[in-house]
C-alpha cells in the first residue's frame, strides 16, 4: 500500500521524525515505524508533484527521497506541521 506524505514533523535539530498526512489515519507516522515499514516491503511512502511520484527510502538510516534540492518531490522540501 502506498502512502502519500504531504508534511513531515521534525525535532529541534531539524531532523525529520515522522512522515504526515492530515486526514489519514496512519498519519502522523513515527520515522521509525516508517522504516521498519519500507525495510520489510509493508508500506510505501512517497512525495507527489504534478501527477510525478518519488518514493521515499532508507538510506544510512535516515529517510530520503530524491537528491535534487530544488524539487518540491524532495522530502526535505516538505512543510513540517
Amino acid at each position: 500500500m502506498d502512502r502519500r506524505v504531504t508534511t513531515t514533523k521534525r525535532d529541534r535539530n531539524g531532523k525529520i521524525v515522522a512522515l504526515c498526512h492530515a486526514g489519514q489515519p496512519w498519519s502522523p507516522r513515527k520515522a521509525t515505524d516508517v522504516i521498519r515499514d519500507i525495510n520489510s516491503s509493508k508500506k510505501s511512502y512517497y512525495v507527489k508533484e504534478a501527477e510525478r511520484r518519488t518514493y521515499v527510502r532508507v538510506s544510512a538510516g535516515s529517510l530520503q527521497t530524491t537528491t535534487d534540492e530544488a524539487s518540491e518531490n524532495n522530502l526535505n522540501n516538505l512543510p513540517t506541521t
